[in-house]
């Protein structure tokens, strides 16, 4: 089980903020004027060069991830996430993180680390824009919400649901991102009031994203999806509350944070009381030997593999991947929908998709449950499906 999810430790990182030549007095107070919340105590501050960056972000993977990068990659192709565990190098991801990390607050020191150097892969178009100020109040919101809602423990509470996790974050980046554009319309003369009378900010963000995705090819798309879901998913939910009744909606939201990222994916359940039940408990399906990780993949997930239209519905779900003898995995998927239509739905899309990636499942249906098995040990794959 991830102890925290990978786009954890990213969406912590990646805020793509700057404070080269900046006062950061000046943007410690736009911060707090902007979020209307003032700091309890001093952040710690820190300063380094890029060339220190790869050996911290090394350490933040290292010590987030309950086994090592090689096995991670081997999960998460073994979830059809990705294509194959070289698709997940170490180093390419090190690279796309170092391409968008500008500058990062860090809640489990309570450090914010500015980094003295611009990547050498931010556009000339960027750097041109007023982005040292606004963008370095982004990183700065984070140390606000650690200090008042008290981020770092919340996350590592869920440090074992990587659904909720995710979801947590949609919260979190997306309260960030509304405080840095609300810093780049004073900077153009507009109000945030102006900005989200309409979708602008957001759309903007999803073309941003879709931007980072088109000139990240050699990235398998799955970590640039994921890295973006908190920003732009989490901005429109965010914005949603703000509408609703402005920060003070928004800090109403630590107290109760949406559960899944259906809830962050579909902001009219989360703001109308309408939790997902998502229940998830780590415990796995059979008691066996080689149990290499239990995972909550949510709606996000399966939205990613079979698109929306096959993802709808959900309402839970266990992943258990298991490895043989000859480190040969077996996955045990265990999913709930909300009808049995909506189960029905999924099978076919899900089925549909492992046999055009030659993978042949055996599939067991109780109404709206759906158990799906396949991999390397066909008797573990039986007993699942006809427990």
């Amino acid at each position: 089980m991830f102890k925290r999810p990978l786009v954890a430790v990213i969406a912590l990182l990646l805020g793509a903020s700057t404070l080269l030549a900046s006062n950061i007095d000046d943007d410690i107070r736009d911060a707090q004027r902007i979020r209307g919340l003032a700091l309890l105590h001093a952040v710690r501050i820190e300063t380094i060069d890029r060339s220190q960056l790869p050996a911290y972000l090394r350490a933040q993977l290292a010590s987030s991830l309950p086994y090592s990068f090689d096995e991670y990659a081997r999960i998460l192709t073994a979830l059809q996430l990705i294509d194959s565990p070289a698709a997940a190098r170490q180093s390419k991801l090190l690279d796309l993180l170092q391409q968008q990390v500008l500058a990062f607050y860090d809640p489990l020191t309570h450090t914010y680390f500015a980094i003295r150097q611009l990547p050498d892969a931010l556009p000339a178009a960027a750097r041109e824009l007023p982005l040292e100020d606004a963008i370095a109040v982004h990183e700065l919101t984070h140390a606000l919400q650690d200090q008042h809602f008290a981020i770092g423990k919340t996350d590592y509470a869920l440090r074992n649901d990587w659904d909720a996790s995710l979801a947590l974050h949609a919260l979190i980046e997306g309260d960030a991102t509304l405080v840095m554009m609300a810093r780049l319309a004073a900077a153009a003369g507009m109000t945030l009031d102006d900005l989200v009378k309409n979708d602008m900010i957001a759309n903007a963000l999803g073309s941003a994203a879709a931007l980072m995705r088109s000139d990240n090819k050699d990235t398998a798309r799955y970590f640039v999806d994921e890295l973006a879901f908190p920003y732009v998913q989490g901005l429109r939910l965010v914005v949603d509350a703000y509408r609703r009744g402005g920060w003070a909606a928004i800090n109403r939201m630590y107290a109760d944070p949406p559960r899944s990222t259906r809830e962050v994916m579909h902001p009219d359940e989360y703001f109308a009381g309408h939790h997902t039940p998502n229940a998830f408990g780590p415990k796995p399906p059979l008691t066996v030997p080689g149990i290499v990780s239990v995972e909550h993949l949510g709606e996000y997930h399966w939205n990613f593999l079979l698109g929306p239209e096959s993802s709808r519905g959900w309402l839970g779900d266990r992943a258990t991947i298991v490895d043989d003898d000859y480190c040969q995995p077996t996955v045990l998927i265990e999913t709930k929908w909300e009808s049995p239509e909506r189960a029905a739905a999924f099978r076919k899309a899900y089925v549909e998709f492992l046999r055009a990636h030659s993978v042949v499942p055996e599939v067991s249906v109780r109404g709206n449950e759906v158990d799906v098995a396949y991999g390397a040990d066909p008797v573990l794959m039986e007993r699942f499906v006809t427990r």
